[in-house]
């Protein structure tokens, strides 16, 4: 899929008169800024709009998206107390939902922290995208998440949907690795950064694991409803191919973000199960996703 965008993108907080139709994601942005110590609130209600702004007035495919088809997404970025009013490090939390068809459930994506989310902002200043060079530490990092969250998404309605927007998002990355701050190379052994994200969905050896996302959502939970042991048994079997992915990488970023997400979704998943697949969901969960070993032995109690 080729991408049209044109060469620079300009939002300006308050600019209201360009109309830009069918774009893809609708995230919610919050600032949480109890820590920064300054009299100059304002900046932090100016800096959402602007992110929010910047996240759904962007057209970051060639595809037409309905209002209702848009992708549900949640970014918190909370600012370190050591924080300038211009320069700011923060933690942001960036989340995404995707329907299931025939119900109202909307089930978790990406969960993923990002501790190095590290930006300059000036109020009224317009936030400047290339996608092809890198312009600022901002957008950079708001591109980057607007591709990964798309690439992950449209791998959970077809296999390997997403894979133009992995390379999309590798390309942020590259274009950002020189002038870039934290999070973008990979350098200092924390398996915990972006840079590890879209390194390893574009691993073959996480190729199970994309299929995966694949089945998992499309082949079972949308169709839960009208095949609840069938989708079950597809959801096992997922989670076996998951299995081989964590075998050959113990602390992937990845994996670890997908259970962040998934954990309490599938407990539920194998509530309803017999008591021979809750046993079997239970001992390879746990395997899975030691951390939320608590929880997974709901199944079995």
């Amino acid at each position: 899929m080729q991408n049209k965008l044109p060469l620079f993108i300009f939002f300006l907080v308050g600019f209201s008169n360009i109309h830009l139709s069918a774009q893809e994601l609708n995230f919610t942005v919050k600032i949480n800024a109890d820590q920064v110590q300054t009299q100059e609130r304002q900046v932090f209600a100016e800096m959402e709009t602007a992110i929010q702004a910047f996240l759904n007035n962007t057209k970051w495919t060639d595809d037409d998206f309905k209002e209702n088809e848009r992708i549900k997404c949640d970014i918190l970025i909370t600012l370190n107390k050591g924080t300038s009013i211009t320069n700011f490090g923060a933690i942001a939390q960036i989340k995404s939902l995707r329907p299931i068809y025939g119900t109202d459930y909307e089930s978790p994506v990406l969960n993923f922290f990002d501790k190095n989310f590290t930006f300059t902002y000036a109020p009224s200043q317009p936030l400047i995208f290339a996608e092809n060079s890198y312009s600022t530490e901002l957008t950079s990092l708001l591109a980057y998440y607007a591709y990964l969250v798309i690439a992950m998404d449209y791998d959970t309605f077809s296999e390997k949907g997403g894979q133009s927007y992995y390379e999309r998002a590798l390309n942020i990355m590259n274009n950002a690795q020189t002038n870039g701050g934290q999070g973008w190379n990979g350098i200092g052994g924390d398996v915990r950064d972006r840079y590890w994200l879209v390194t390893n969905l574009r691993n073959p050896q996480f190729e199970p694991y994309r299929l995966s996302l694949y089945n998992y959502h499309r082949k079972a939970l949308d169709f839960l409803t009208e095949k609840p042991e069938e989708a079950r048994k597809i959801a096992l079997e997922s989670l076996q191919k998951i299995k081989i992915v964590r075998n050959q990488q113990a602390t992937s970023v990845t994996l670890n973000s997908f259970f962040d997400a998934k954990s309490m979704e599938l407990t539920n998943l194998f509530l309803q199960a017999d008591q021979d697949t809750r046993t079997k969901a239970s001992e390879l969960l746990i395997q899975l996703d030691p951390t939320n070993a608590g929880i997974y032995r709901k199944l079995v109690k």
